[in-house]
């Protein structure tokens, strides 16, 4: 299963990268492509074209942000006029949460942008939901 990785304001991407092609490799999945956006619009853009091209789009970064640049609220202003089947939080006990969102053949992982959290993240639920998907 192909997947793009879309990094947004993240600033340790090259870290990031590395964990997520690791749990990529576990979890039998391939990067498609990898993107950048910096700001609300370009982000917006990246994930539709993201979703364009593949059915499963990592986010990642943004999650900290508790203003108008918070990748939570694009997405839920993104998604508010459809209806998503899944919507669950990834807990993190040591930074911001993750999403896992589903809408038809659509999955939306949004991640932090700490590499570490990543790590932990692809290792719990979200390992055993995308085992699930294949």
């Amino acid at each position: 299963m192909n997947c793009t990785i879309v990094y947004y304001s993240a600033r340790k991407t090259s870290f990031c990268e590395k964990a997520l092609k690791k749990a990529f490799s576990e979890l039998g999945l391939n990067l498609s492509s990898a993107v950048f956006a910096t700001n609300r619009e370009s982000f917006g853009e990246a994930l539709t074209q993201a979703f364009e091209k593949t059915d499963v789009v990592f986010a990642v970064g943004g999650l900290e942000f508790q203003d108008s640049r918070s990748a939570r609220d694009i997405v839920s202003q993104a998604a508010s006029g459809s209806s998503p089947e899944l919507c669950r939080r990834l807990k993190n006990d040591s930074g911001d949460d993750g999403y896992l969102i589903r809408a038809g053949s659509q999955l939306l992982v949004m991640l932090p942008d700490e590499p570490e959290q990543i790590e932990k993240m692809t290792r719990g639920t979200l390992a055993v939901y995308i085992k699930k998907m294949k």
